[in-house]
């Protein structure tokens, strides 16, 4: 039975160092090209993020769109990095795991803790309004299927992440354009 359970852990640790070795790879196909186009959703998300803390003087949002605007540069760094110097720095792709999420969690926290200073009804007359509607609603739906390519997806893979950069610039562009008109 001893004998059993060490080879099981030796499995086990052959295992995790195999895993560690694919992550620590450089991923493949991740080009100069990829990585300029990776900063056009972060751009469409700092110029919307702007113009919302410009109209919401609240220092907990501020600081949760810095942290998401963070998260997209660093991830943009991690791509512009595999591509110029063929290097792979996993942190700059999974901060993105707590950097995203917490400043999600901290813009979200701000609307209940500063309500004082915004306005639901007028937040809704806008969002509901032609064309910003059509624009909101088009970026939802990006939204949700950038969840479900998070969920399904392999981050290092190239063609992925080809497809989530162009429904995540296409969502971003359409919530910028929401906002603006």
């Amino acid at each position: 039975m001893r004998s059993n359970q060490q080879a099981s852990t030796s499995q086990n640790r052959q295992s995790e160092q195999e895993e560690q070795s694919l992550d620590s790879r450089v991923p493949e196909g991740f080009s100069l090209t990829m990585a300029w186009m990776d900063c056009l959703p972060v751009l469409f998300f700092s110029i919307s993020a702007g113009i919302l803390a410009l109209r919401f003087p609240s220092v907990l949002f501020r600081t949760g769109t810095i942290l998401v605007i963070l998260a997209g540069a660093l991830k943009t760094a991690w791509k512009f990095v595999i591509a110029l110097k063929k290097k792979d720095l996993p942190f700059l792709n999974h901060q993105m795991r707590l950097f995203m999420p917490g400043g999600f969690a901290l813009t979200i926290l701000a609307l209940f803790i500063d309500r004082s200073r915004w306005s639901a009804a007028a937040v809704w007359h806008h969002m509901t309004a032609l064309p910003s509607l059509i624009f909101f609603l088009a970026g939802m739906s990006g939204v949700l299927i950038m969840f479900w390519f998070a969920r399904h997806l392999n981050s290092r893979d190239a063609s992925a992440n080809w497809r989530e950069q162009m429904v995540n610039g296409i969502t971003q562009l359409c919530i910028l354009l929401g906002i603006l008109f």
